[in-house]
């Protein structure tokens, strides 16, 4: 995948947020990222000044606790832009890992640079505006599931979203995602079998 064909990505995916983005104004120059499975794009407790934008693969956000103990926060599927806003805009250390869970590639940009530009297209800032507000509904959405919905329609959701993890990802990550102990979710996985039956 060239770095062409990725930003030609990236202008589709501003696009459908805001038409009318002058492109021919935005000169910024992207690092291209190659992933293998199980790389990092972000460390947890690092700075980082670039924003990133995946243009093929699928990521998850994972932290880790004092005591060692992994939590899967979030799933990602490309395109889609990813980073620590924490880190961009404070200057402070991701609170986050973002890890690739298929081979991915990845465009990254400086921060400054990359707003500065944005700053100065209003469709572009409104598109950046329009794809933050997509992040809090699906952040709201995410944490009504986990308080309304039971586990077994959490899991039950996680197999529809993400089909093609259904059988690659770890026990833990997945019990994580949803909310659970990797014991509950072996209950949920023989439950549902034998409804099957």
């Amino acid at each position: 995948m060239d770095k062409q064909f990725l930003m030609q990505q990236l202008r589709h995916f501003f696009d459908q947020y805001q038409a009318g983005i002058d492109w021919e104004r935005c000169k910024i120059e992207p690092k291209v990222h190659v992933l293998n499975k199980g790389e990092c794009l972000l460390k947890q407790g690092e700075l980082s000044d670039r924003m990133f934008f995946l243009g093929s693969g699928l990521v998850r956000y994972y932290s880790l606790s004092e005591s060692g103990k992994e939590y899967t926060q979030t799933l990602t599927k490309a395109p889609r832009l990813v980073g620590s806003t924490q880190a961009l805009t404070l200057a402070r250390p991701a609170l986050f890992s973002i890890e690739a869970l298929t081979t991915s590639v990845a465009l990254s940009f400086h921060w400054q640079l990359f707003y500065q530009q944005m700053s100065q297209d209003l469709a572009f800032t409104q598109a950046y505006v329009r794809f933050l507000e997509s992040i809090f509904i699906s952040k709201e959405q995410k944490e009504h599931a986990m308080v309304k919905h039971s586990a077994t329609q959490r899991y039950l959701d996680f197999c529809r979203d993400f089909s093609e993890l259904m059988e690659t990802l770890p026990k833990q990550q997945i019990a994580s995602y949803i909310g659970i102990t990797p014991i509950a979710l072996s209950r949920i996985r023989t439950q549902l079998k034998n409804d099957e039956q």
